[in-house]
């Protein structure tokens, strides 16, 4: 009886339509935001929460008039003027960007697995795919994430090239940079299927090319290879010199007594390691980051369970280094990191074959 109600159980959750997962993933975000109330996570305890509702922007006629650019820039703070700067119904534009992302990855990425999997690893799947409490975290404060998280599943999930480029642009526009999150997608096979003999004989020839120039100008090429060195050199030192706001219970070890260069190659190698394996928990005394540690062991621990395989690719250590090397503060670090985390685990579960 028992066996024949968690068959019954599991054949309605595979017939669930889009509605159906919509209202279901906005009940988890209603439930959930209402929990981090009662235990008394502030409304506002990311100081961005604050910025994004301050009218930063001039929305005037007469300022983009001036400057019609304007309209391709702080996309983020267009959304929050359009809703007039209001808490509620920007919380509530959250849910619902979560609640059709996960529409999305219903449809794409789980259903693919439910002939295969059995119902204790169809609960790990689902807790993977759509109860990650950071990712509900961040859906329930006023901050880019969410908008950042849905244009990347987009860009994962959609098979138009136009979706995928309009994505980029907006994402570019929400946070400058944010095209580095595409870096993801450089996995092993990947790379395999970009390097062919005609890409190999392009990048021999650009390289012969570059032998003539030098071999023609002379010192005017050393100079203009130094000048790029000294202002590569210049903009590590200022990220690596910058401050962010830090929380002293989140604070990570920044190897600042090791002084640059040594000290900012320590950084940027080890803070990658420490967020994508969890382990930066043994270096904070928060408890919600130590839990946030936790759930990152887990996750990778449930999709070594489900798959034998890691969800970490060459991509993804790419772009948490460059996320190391842009922030100062773990906290910052970790919030812009998941984006490329969450997404590579869906782009993982969306490309692997049984």
């Amino acid at each position: 009886m028992n066996l024949y109600h968690l068959v019954n159980i599991r054949n309605k959750f595979y017939e669930l339509n889009s509605s159906k997962v919509f209202i279901l993933s906005f009940l988890i975000c209603v439930i959930f935001y209402f929990i981090e109330g009662f235990v008394g996570v502030d409304r506002y305890y990311h100081p961005d929460s604050v910025h994004y509702l301050s009218k930063y922007y001039d929305f005037s006629l007469k300022n983009y008039i001036s400057k019609p650019s304007r309209i391709f820039t702080g996309f983020y703070y267009h959304v929050t003027n359009l809703f007039n700067d209001n808490y509620y119904f920007l919380i509530l534009l959250n849910f619902i960007l979560y609640s059709i992302t996960n529409v999305f990855i219903y449809q794409k990425v789980f259903k693919k697995y439910f002939c295969t999997y059995d119902n204790l690893k169809l609960v790990f799947l689902f807790y993977i795919l759509f109860l990650d409490p950071y990712r509900l975290h961040l859906a329930s404060h006023i901050l880019k994430e969410t908008f950042l998280i849905f244009f990347m599943i987009l860009i994962v999930l959609s098979n138009l090239k136009i979706i995928k480029i309009l994505s980029i642009i907006i994402m570019d526009s929400i946070r400058p940079n944010s095209w580095i999150y595409i870096l993801i997608f450089l996995t092993y096979s990947n790379i395999i299927k970009i390097i062919k003999p005609k890409i190999i004989y392009i990048i021999l020839g650009v390289f012969i090319l570059f032998i003539i120039i030098y071999f023609l100008l002379e010192l005017n090429t050393i100079y203009f290879i130094q000048e790029v060195y000294e202002s590569f050199i210049n903009k590590m030192q200022y990220f690596y010199n910058r401050k962010m706001p830090i929380r002293s219970y989140d604070y990570v070890y920044q190897f600042k007594d090791f002084g640059f260069p040594l000290g900012f190659i320590l950084k940027i190698i080890i803070w990658p390691l420490l967020l994508v394996s969890g382990f930066f928990i043994f270096f904070v005394s928060s408890i919600l980051f130590k839990f946030l540690g936790i759930v990152i062991v887990l996750n990778n621990i449930l999709i070594y369970l489900l798959t034998k395989k890691t969800f970490v690719s060459f991509g993804l250590i790419i772009v948490l280094i460059m996320i190391s090397i842009y922030t100062s503060s773990y906290t910052a670090m970790f919030r812009y990191s998941y984006i490329a985390v969450y997404t590579s685990v869906i782009y993982f579960f969306y490309k692997y074959q049984n």
